[in-house]
């Protein structure tokens, strides 16, 4: 299982407005191999920007790749920019344990 965050970096005030770009959808939840789409939002006090992390999680890395490479990747990406996205950065991690609730 592989876990894909788009970390986002947003002026204050702005990143809960941002985040709706991500509740209606746009592709990514028709992919072979996607299991969810997360959005985390952190807003410190005095901070100078706020920060949305994406995470999608996938079967595996040939499943988000598929999702990178389709046309609705490139359609849910077009216009995507916003004068309050100050930076984003892309990280992937493979999850290696995992503990569901006891029953």
């Amino acid at each position: 299982m592989l876990v894909v965050t788009n970390t986002i970096k947003v002026t204050p005030g702005y990143g809960k407005e941002l985040s709706q770009r991500f509740a209606q959808n746009k592709g990514v939840q028709n992919m072979p191999g996607f299991i969810r789409l997360e959005v985390w939002h952190e807003a410190k006090e005095g901070q100078d920007y706020e920060e949305l992390k994406v995470c999608t999680v996938w079967e595996n890395e040939d499943a988000f790749k598929g999702w990178t490479s389709s046309e609705s990747f490139r359609q849910a990406h077009r216009g995507g920019g916003s004068e309050h996205m100050l930076g984003a950065s892309l990280n992937k991690y493979e999850l290696l344990v995992s503990h569901p609730p006891v029953q």
